[in-house]
């Protein structure tokens, strides 16, 4: 249960909350699919009165959103500068079946249809970005969502074309590092935001420009944040410094992101390389009641990336109507340092200064390649064709050093092929996969995987789709998973009281060097409203997962262990927008969402952490200079946990979002905006996050900011 005594519900209050929630998720499906139905048939034979903008999915077939069965969901433009928060999950938590899993508001990692970790790959520019967020919660993604000019979140069947592990999901940041075409002119694009809970100020700039048959693209991000301020009425556990109440201990962190980039452009394509370097550094909440009685002791995180890209994109006339060849290489590091006050002198009782203790350092260093054809169609099928080739050494060294340097390696074909007959597209695809995980020479597990899928899409009318897919996929276990606390001579683990702790969690994590692969059997059913004064989308999935992996505790509560067991997830994701006036230069729009997923373990328990129900309405209003939007989302308590798992109470957010853009001639396009977080003022504990208990969200704060373009 929330450890909040003060502000908890009735028990009355709390089920009728959960009555009205489940009866509303229910009744908006319900709405949602005849409202759409309604909409298709009004809309028939009379014209459509509002055009989706048609957005091409990259990395697959080049297609627009309406003309694929794959289950895409894109955010860019305004929508995604307002989006925009220093975590990859925060920015994306606003769309349906996507939240974040926070360890506090410095990380945020992408949770997709209750999956996150190593079942959701995240990508930049089609490829890995090989930090280490995978490998444990409380590591932020090595990626900033500042520079993304567009970020994708592919589901189900779409998920073969990165790789075989990623049952829950990919989330695909693209930007403009290497430029495929040169601009007409030089483009210059500043922002300058103060966010007021956690006196944030972030500065971004963005250059793109290019002479002849040479473009060029330079951004860089920087943000600089202190201790964030939460409800003053907020529960925080005993340890929790006193001294630091209404403000969340340890939560500041400042952040330096730069990348370089230049293309040379051709008549028949593209040659590009870029690179970027990340320095981050910020602090990690306390550790969760109950599970360390340690105090005082503050967990920072010390972060550089350095990443080297090289893209080659070629256009033929023939069979093969285009080849890609894309390479990034990774060096990923960060250090885990502990801070411990010590008292000063006698005569200065009270007063501390912080002692840095010995430190850990996670490395991930290797390279990720992507090789693909577009093919010309045969017999009405066409396509892509693609290799990916992945080589890394992954390890921890220090005083928590669970896990030894080891050397992942995986090789892969794929393809992806799409048939138009009629009122109907067809779409098949298949991966195989080879990959070898060594701690050592006797500590070896080498996997071969497979994923297929196939999907139907139906036009019922020219603004209405609906689809199914089914899917296979096979996920061989991470190097985590398999050789966390594992001695790589023996190829087992030490006695108990060798074990390593990983400070920032404060669980000993155990892994399994026999883990067998996990099969999962996704189906997915689907209606997509694309154009109209009604649009919307509507997804039912199930997936059927065998030897589903998870971190399974012991009679130790400190102590973890990977196991398996067969689980099941089903949910739902919905959304639908009305156009209510769409005028030539002005219009307003009421959009209804909502998101609903459970996951049962074989032995009847629930998979820990799941994301709870959301329901939510937003009213936005776009003019030639105003961009302003209220949206609500009521989340609904989490009741279905799992074990040593604490229920958590759901909650209300109100945010607003106002844009105005100044008109100023031939200076330039300039804009002022303002967006309003949490300004119920609730004590928000997301029940996906680790330190629910220990670090609530921010309370009520301000993003105030000017965004200049030129």
């Amino acid at each position: 249960m929330n450890h909040n005594q003060g502000l908890s519900r009735s028990v009355l209050g709390k089920q009728l909350r959960k009555n009205l929630l489940s009866k509303s998720i229910r009744t908006a499906t319900a709405v949602l699919v005849s409202g759409l139905s309604a909409a298709a048939i009004a809309t028939e034979g009379h014209g459509v009165h509002k055009d989706i903008e048609e957005v091409i999915v990259s990395g697959a077939l080049d297609k627009s959103r309406q003309d694929t069965a794959l289950p895409v969901s894109i955010i860019s433009g305004d929508a995604l500068r307002a989006a925009t928060k220093n975590s990859l999950g925060e920015t994306l938590s606003s769309l349906p079946g996507v939240q974040s899993g926070t360890f506090g508001t410095n990380v945020g990692q992408p949770i997709i249809r209750g999956q996150s970790g190593n079942r959701v790959r995240v990508l930049q520019n089609n490829i890995a970005v090989l930090d280490a967020a995978a490998a444990s919660p409380d590591h932020a993604n090595g990626i900033s969502p500042f520079a993304a000019e567009k970020i994708e979140v592919l589901r189900g069947p779409a998920t073969l074309l990165y790789g075989n592990g990623a049952i829950g999901g990919v989330v695909n940041v693209l930007d403009n590092r290497i430029p495929k075409a040169v601009p007409e002119e030089t483009e210059i694009q500043f922002l300058q935001k103060h966010s007021t809970y956690n006196d944030q100020d972030t500065s971004s700039l963005a250059i793109d420009g290019g002479v002849e048959q040479f473009a060029f693209h330079v951004d860089g991000t920087y943000y600089e944040s202190n201790d964030y301020e939460i409800p003053e009425s907020t529960f925080l556990p005993p340890f929790q410094d006193e001294a630091r109440r209404g403000t969340l201990g340890n939560s500041d962190s400042d952040s330096t992101n730069l990348t370089a980039g230049g293309s040379y452009v051709f008549d028949t394509g593209y040659f590009g390389f870029s690179v970027s370097d990340l320095e981050q550094e910020y602090g990690l909440p306390a550790a969760p009641p109950g599970v360390s009685d340690e105090e005082g002791v503050d967990i920072r995180i010390d972060l550089e990336q350095t990443r080297y890209e090289f893209e080659l994109g070629l256009e033929f006339e023939g069979w093969v109507e285009s080849f890609t060849a894309h390479i990034g290489f990774t060096d990923y590091e960060h250090q885990e340092i502990e801070i411990e006050p010590e008292e000063e002198e006698e005569g200065e009782e009270g007063e501390e200064e912080e002692e840095e203790g010995p430190g850990t350092v996670f490395s991930n260093e290797g390279f990720d390649s992507r090789f693909t054809i577009n093919h010309a169609p045969v017999a009405g099928w066409d396509g892509i064709i693609g290799l990916q080739v992945q080589d890394r050494e992954f390890g921890a060294e220090g005083a928590e050093g669970f896990i030894g340097e080891t050397d992942i390696s995986s090789f892969s074909i794929f393809a992806l092929e799409t048939l138009e007959r009629g009122d109907y597209i067809y779409e098949v695809g298949a991966r195989v996969e080879s990959s070898d995980t060594e701690l050592s020479s006797s500590c070896d597990q080498s996997e071969t995987t497979f994923s297929a899928s196939g999907s139907v899409l139906r036009k019922l009318t020219e603004s209405t789709n609906i689809w199914f897919s089914t899917s296979l996929s096979e996920r061989a276990a991470t190097e985590i998973e398999l050789f966390s606390n594992v001695d790589g001579s023996t190829c087992t683990n030490p006695a108990d009281d060798e074990l390593v702790e990983h400070a920032a969690t404060r669980r000993i994590e155990v892994g399994n060097p026999d883990l067998d692969t996990e099969t999962s059997t996704n189906i997915e059913l689907g209606i997509l409203k694309h154009s109209g004064s009604w649009t919307g989308e509507f997804n039912l999935y199930y997936n059927d997962i065998s030897d589903y992996i998870f971190a399974d505790f012991t009679d130790d509560p400190e102590i973890v262990v990977y196991e398996q067991q067969d689980a099941e997830f089903i949910g739902v994701e919905a959304s639908l927008t009305h156009h209510i006036i769409d005028a030539e230069n002005h219009h307003l729009d009421i959009i209804l969402f909502g998101d609903y997923v459970e996951a049962e373990l074989d032995d009847n328990n629930d998979v820990p952490r799941l994301a709870p129900a959301r329901i939510g309405a937003e009213l936005s209003w776009v003019s030639t200079q105003w961009n302003a939007s209220l949206r609500l989302v009521d989340v609904a308590d989490q009741t279905r946990t799992g074990e040593n798992e604490t229920e958590t109470d759901g909650y209300t957010l109100l945010e607003t979002y106002v844009e105005y853009k100044i008109p100023t001639g031939a200076a330039g396009n300039w804009a002022v905006f303002a967006k309003g977080n949490n300004l119920l003022d609730e004590d928000i504990r997301d029940h996906t996050s680790f330190t629910k208990d220990s670090a609530p969200a921010p309370g009520i704060g301000f993003d105030l900011g000017v965004r200049v373009n030129f």
